[in-house]
């Protein structure tokens, strides 16, 4: 019997060869050698601690969105983070790694808490959403997060708000690595009417995100950032902009809607293999017909090549590539 194998069940559930594309939310991926369902924080870090001791590659998954699996699979083992207890006191709610964003977003509006109602809708983990700094409507977790706990180089850490280092898309574990464990959210109570006014917000916005968004199609999410202009690329662009809605952006916040960019060049709706760029989103490409990430990748190396020949910028991809 596999040596490594019989190790890894005594952390969590263990499959072998199991297809990555029935782990993440884009449907593509071939499979991990060894993929471990871990539900409990302790088993978490006892797996993580061996696996680091015996020098074994890995990769931690959450909700499986933002991530492209390639179709080769993961030569090594993916855990898969499923723990999602979550405690409140008084506003400081206390989150396991696992615990769904969307879902703690509902809840926390239930509870008559507001701070996450942007986040309704969004897939992924709370732990991803630290890794990777969600954000949406104008609101981002490092706007909540109290602090958080981590495992990092065979130790268990305890990060302020301002040791995370939140810059947008970005935190310390995305530069520098560690696995989230939990996360303290410090939120804020509602009133009757405030409760109300949060409901009808939050409805307006999920009806927004079906518009605009290719729901109905598996993907990732955005494929890139959106830009983040210094005063001299603004001084640059905006002459070329003739969008009203995008000019407000850039002036009053500084972004430019890396969607935008990819309509302009023509991309929307463009094919590849069975991926396309989403006809509703620029920033989205959907698996349109059992898409493969080599399908994918393709794409995303042909907008980044014509936006850079157009526009003179450079994308950055959000997802991450595995």
């Amino acid at each position: 019997m596999d040596v490594l194998y019989t190790k890894l069940k005594q952390f969590g559930k263990v499959k072998i060869d199991e297809p990555l594309s029935k782990h993440t939310t884009f449907k593509i991926g071939g499979p991990a050698k060894y993929f471990v369902v871990v539900e409990d924080r302790d088993k978490l870090v006892e797996l993580l601690k061996y696996l680091d001791g015996e020098g074994e590659q890995y990769y931690i998954l959450g909700g499986g969105s933002n991530v492209l699996a390639r179709d080769e699979g993961y030569d090594g083992v993916v855990v898969k983070v499923d723990s999602g207890q979550w405690t409140v006191d008084n506003n400081l709610v206390e989150v396991e790694a696992g615990v769904l964003l969307g879902i703690l977003g509902q809840e926390t509006i239930e509870a008559k808490l507001s701070g996450l109602e942007w986040a309704v809708g969004i897939p992924g983990t709370i732990a991803g959403a630290v890794y990777g700094n969600a954000a949406a409507f104008g609101f981002g977790i490092e706007d909540f997060v109290e602090k958080v706990e981590a495992y990092k180089d065979g130790e268990i850490v305890e990060l302020s708000n301002a040791e995370c280092e939140f810059s947008y898309k970005e935190s310390v574990f995305k530069k520098e690595g560690g696995a989230i464990l939990r996360v303290w959210l410090k939120l804020r109570s509602l009133d009757e009417e405030e409760y109300k006014k949060i409901k009808k917000e939050t409805m307006e916005r999920i009806e927004y995100r079906m518009k605009t968004q290719p729901k109905e199609k598996p993907s990732a999410g955005c494929v890139f950032k959106n830009l983040v202009l210094s005063d001299k690329e603004k001084e640059r662009l905006l002459p070329r902009i003739k969008d009203e809605r995008v000019t407000g952006l850039i002036k009053d916040y500084g972004k430019l809607p890396t969607g935008f960019l990819i309509e302009q060049i023509g991309m929307k709706g463009k094919k590849q293999g069975g991926a396309q760029v989403s006809e509703k989103h620029g920033n989205f490409i959907v698996n349109n017909d059992n898409a493969t990430a080599v399908d994918v990748l393709s794409l995303i190396e042909e907008i980044k090549g014509k936006v850079y020949n157009e526009w003179g910028i450079m994308l950055e991809e959000e997802i991450q590539v595995i």
